[in-house]
């Protein structure tokens, strides 16, 4: 006797069939990789993984901020000397 076929569960992504996976990555624009990332992280429903894709899609690809900083020349060490003896002066 022939056992039938089980048929996927039509709200589930099964990533061990290779035509799912070929399926879904096509529909979604995402790589084999990157679906197997995101099933991982919201689970193989549908519509979580579809939401996923459609969040990472929707936000804006932030650049590390390139933070450019000035060197301040530093006071010599005579201009240094000369302010802590005009203090010490003026103080008495």
């Amino acid at each position: 006797m022939r056992r039938a076929k089980p048929l996927p569960t039509r709200n589930k992504i099964d990533l061990a069939d290779p035509t799912q996976i070929r399926v879904w990555t096509r529909r979604l624009g995402i790589s084999a990789d990157d679906l197997q990332r995101v099933v991982r992280k919201v689970g193989n429903s549908i519509a979580s993984v579809s939401k996923e894709i459609r969040l990472r899609k929707a936000a804006p690809r932030t650049s590390p901020l390139s933070v450019q900083i000035d060197p301040v020349p530093l006071p010599g060490i005579e201009a240094v000397a000369a302010d802590a003896q005009l203090a010490t002066a003026g103080g008495n």
